[in-house]
């Protein structure tokens, strides 16, 4: 009777030890994974000051040609021109922006087969969180590069007409009121995000730091 209880207690023991080491094993593989996608993201995130700087110049240019004599079509042109080689710019960079973040969502989404083989009831509750924050950070930001895309649209239209003498006033002031409107969704957009991704960020510490 002792050794079969012997024999149980070490069955159990060995399970135990197993299921730490599967733990550690998963925890490992997630912690890695992690820090591939942390890479992406940092690259997201210049893509995101830089496109915010091209977009300032952008602005002032828009700015420039809103307040110009509509007989100034030298001076109108010359700006007209700035304007599209910043909107090429901008395009460029939300599609590098676009490309890398979705390289981050894709490496955080692979962790749900090994979260599920965890036996760490708090860790794997903390990497499943994880997982849903970066579906709702990935949400809010699809919808401001949609915005930003159809803003770049509009201001291409704004541009083209402006360029052509025949244009009509009342397009023109709708399209700038257009433009205006997108821009202050786009500025409440990128303030959500960046209050989810600091949340993000501070759960992600914690994993990293289990």
């Amino acid at each position: 009777m002792n050794r079969l209880l012997a024999f149980i207690f070490i069955l159990g023991l060995m399970v135990f030890l197993l299921g730490c080491q599967s733990d550690q094993k998963q925890t490992a593989k997630i912690q890695k994974t992690l820090v591939e996608s942390a890479s992406f993201e940092h690259h997201f995130t210049a893509n995101l000051s830089d496109l915010n700087e091209t977009r300032k110049s952008a602005q002032s240019i828009y700015v420039e040609l809103i307040s110009l004599d509509i007989n100034d079509q030298n001076q109108i042109h010359q700006q007209i021109d700035k304007a599209q080689s910043y909107t090429k710019e901008q395009q460029k960079l939300l599609e590098e922006a676009t490309e890398n973040f979705q390289k981050a969502y894709q490496m955080v989404v692979t962790l749900e087969e090994p979260i599920q083989k965890m036996k760490d009831k708090k860790l794997k509750k903390q990497a499943s969180k994880l997982i849903t924050m970066m579906n709702e950070r990935k949400n809010v930001i699809d919808s401001f590069f949609e915005n930003y895309h159809k803003n770049i649209e509009t201001q291409n239209t704004f541009y083209q007409q402006l360029a052509d003498e025949n244009y009509h006033l009342k397009n023109l002031n709708e399209l700038i009121h257009e433009i205006n409107n997108r821009t202050q969704s786009m500025e409440a957009i990128i303030q959500e995000f960046n209050q989810s991704t600091q949340q993000y960020i501070d759960l992600e510490k914690k994993i990293l730091n289990h």
